[in-house]
């Protein structure tokens, strides 16, 4: 399907893919953190924190370099 001619609908495509992006970093690094804590160290619940941190700040790094891919106008 070739990308949308009407401004609204791209730019609501790119904010629902922003979104994604955070929620799904959110997942992974949540995830990674209790695996960490429940399969490998013990050290409940700081893998998990951990985890959930570098996932926000790996969110905000994937939001930001799709915002730069954005067109000027």
């Amino acid at each position: 399907m070739p990308p949308s001619q009407d401004p609204l609908y791209a730019g609501l495509g790119q904010a629902v893919r922003i979104g994604t992006d955070l929620v799904a970093a959110l997942i992974v690094g949540g995830g990674l953190g209790w695996v960490c804590d429940t399969y490998l160290f013990d050290s409940t619940p700081w893998g998990m924190v951990g985890g959930l941190v570098l996932g926000v700040v790996a969110g905000i790094r994937n939001a930001y370099r799709s915002a730069q891919r954005w067109p000027k106008t």
